[in-house]
């Protein structure tokens, strides 16, 4: 008899298992965009060692993508810089415009990017568009202006523009 109910408690117990776990795994967030690229940015007036209203326009080629559909990118910011004061840049709004067939547009709030040992890392959010609510990450490197600083410093050659590598952009859902 023992044996018996011990079967029927064992069966009990699977079924009501069954009922209150879930039937399917939780999903992970989904990758819209993964792509790799270059970036180019120009700064009118060049920067030089005085600190100055600098007008900063940034456009990206995100040519090579696994996931998504490539693009180009563009920002624009008024800051005050000079060759001694270039970094990772202010909080900036890009406007992605997609390749494919389906197009459109994506535009991207960045928060202040971070910079580590040459390499800027900015996070935002999709706030109008494809992707829309989608988090964004974006990996650069590379930036040609390095190359330029000594001049700019010794006050013979001001930075008039920078380029570098898209590492990586990520757009999850």
């Amino acid at each position: 008899m023992r044996t018996v109910l011990g079967r029927w408690a064992g069966a009990l117990l699977l079924a009501l298992a069954a009922l209150t776990l879930p039937t399917h795994p939780a999903s992970a967030a989904g990758i819209d965009v993964q792509c790799l690229g270059t970036f180019a940015r120009t700064f009118s007036p060049p920067a030089t060692t005085t600190p100055q209203a600098i007008t900063v326009t940034g456009t990206y080629t995100y040519g090579t993508c696994p996931i998504g559909s490539t693009g180009t990118g563009a920002e624009t910011v008024s800051v005050t810089l000079s060759c001694l004061t270039l970094g990772p840049g202010p909080a900036v709004t890009e406007t992605v415009t997609w390749t494919d067939a389906t197009g459109g547009t994506s535009t991207i709030a960045w928060n202040v990017p971070v910079l580590v040992t040459g390499t800027v890392t900015a996070t935002g959010t999709v706030t109008a568009g494809r992707y829309l609510g989608d988090t964004a990450t974006r990996i650069t490197s590379g930036t040609s202006y390095y190359a330029g600083l000594p001049g700019c410093l010794l006050g013979t050659a001001p930075i008039t523009s920078a380029t570098g590598l898209v590492d990586s952009l990520l757009l999850t859902n």
